[in-house]
């Protein structure tokens, strides 16, 4: 697509609401960069604890509902090479923020330098890829799902991630 198709289906699409897919990924997006920042700038090691025991559920679950429900169906897209770019490089970032998460789940350090540089790079991480995501895969979502498709994607994605949620606060 041309710079000109990009603005047109950007001008043509309507905005998101509430039930739509896009929607619901912001939303999941916004909480968990405020706690990895709360986690990252907190000088209590009790609340860094806290704080990351809050945010590895919530992020493995949105990563497995997203990488089923959004990254697989961008993925299997046969005329969109860039969708397909887009889901696989969103996949294998969600593999390095789930290494860094198991690093600083599994260290009892969490006064150490070191800890607080893994905290620091994933909410680096977690920043660079949440803005690709509403800058570039937002963009293509609007482009190849209609209102009605990104709103079921949207329902789908809610009761996968629900069906993460006790799996992963188990492990």
């Amino acid at each position: 697509m041309t710079l000109l198709d990009d603005v047109r289906t950007l001008l043509e699409s309507p905005t998101m609401n509430d039930k739509d897919v896009r929607t619901l990924l912001r939303l999941d997006h916004e909480e968990a960069l405020q706690i990895a920042r709360d986690m990252v700038e907190s000088e209590s090691v009790d609340e860094r604890r806290a704080l990351l025991r809050q945010l590895k559920p919530a992020l493995v679950a949105h990563a497995r509902a997203e990488e089923r429900e959004v990254y697989e169906p961008l993925a299997k897209l046969a005329q969109a090479a860039s969708a397909r770019d887009i889901a696989l490089e969103g996949m294998v970032e969600h593999e390095l923020i789930d290494d860094l998460l198991e690093r600083l789940s599994k260290s009892r350090k969490t006064e150490t330098d070191e800890w607080k540089a893994y905290a620091k790079v994933l909410l680096e991480l977690l920043a660079h890829h949440i803005d690709e995501e509403h800058a570039r895969m937002f963009q293509e979502i609007g482009r190849h799902f209609s209102e009605p498709q990104r709103e079921a994607m949207g329902r789908r994605f809610l009761a996968a991630k629900a069906r993460c949620v006790p799996k992963v606060r188990a492990a």
